[in-house]
């Protein structure tokens, strides 16, 4: 080897420390979700249904302890590549609504009450903090399967902790809270994990369907028929996390 060829070939310990770095740099950056997380997510544009989750979202927000700063939050459609994905917050008042569900929710008032309790819900999640105590956080249904980065349109290498029980029951417990402040009937919030059950969605360890409904059974003691009450199996195959 001459001395040109010296001075062109880089020291492998300096390759060595140059691949560590970036590999460090890739590593934190998935980890906080600093980087490119959020941009990547695919976004749909429609203005009539981000129209509808605006409207709906706000009058949920104007009754929550987080009102001044309810034009910090943003909402995005995302057309999830799994279908019975309907949303998800990741933190810094940012939440993601499934695109399909909004279309629905604008020709289906039972589809509308299902929008509001996603909303409720995610909501619920980022005024309490969760995302801090959570890498990311899904909305989801199936049972004994876990969230993976594809299932909502990103690279295989992202990495996810879902919410713990202790989290999405509280989720769902704020949720309600917000609803009975909006005069929204709490039968329906009821009905519709019964309608999950009663579908033999039995949820995951994070997500169990028989512990929702036994919270939203208290939180809601009447158990009364809602009024307009949504018909039995009018709200598919998709569960609310």
């Amino acid at each position: 080897m001459n001395k040109n060829q010296a001075h062109a070939t880089p020291c492998p310990r300096r390759q060595r420390e140059r691949l560590l770095d970036a590999l460090t740099a890739s590593f934190c950056c998935l980890l906080f979700l600093s980087c490119s997380l959020a941009p990547r997510i695919t976004v749909v544009a429609d203005e009539r249904i981000e129209r509808l989750v605006q409207d709906e979202a706000a009058r949920i927000l104007d009754v929550t302890e987080d009102k001044a700063n309810s034009a910090r939050f943003r909402f995005f459609l995302s057309d999830f590549p799994r279908a019975d994905l309907l949303g998800m917050s990741i933190g810094q008042r940012r939440i993601y609504v499934s695109y399909t569900l909004g279309r629905r929710a604008l020709r289906s008032d039972r589809h509308l009450w299902l929008l509001r309790q996603t909303l409720a819900h995610e909501i619920a999640h980022e005024i309490s903090g969760h995302a801090d105590q959570a890498k990311i956080g899904f909305n989801r249904s199936t049972a004994g399967t876990g969230m993976t980065a594809r299932d909502i349109g990103l690279p295989w290498y992202v990495k996810f902790q879902p919410y713990s029980l202790e989290n999405e029951l509280q989720a769902d417990w704020e949720g309600m809270k917000y609803w009975e402040k909006l005069g929204w009937d709490c039968a329906i919030w009821l009905r519709i994990l019964k309608e999950f059950e009663r579908q033999n969605y039995t949820g995951d360890i994070h997500h169990p369907t028989d512990a929702r409904l036994t919270q939203a059974a208290r939180a809601c003691p009447l158990n009364t028929e809602p009024r307009n009450s949504p018909q039995q199996g009018s709200f598919g195959r998709a569960a609310i996390r």
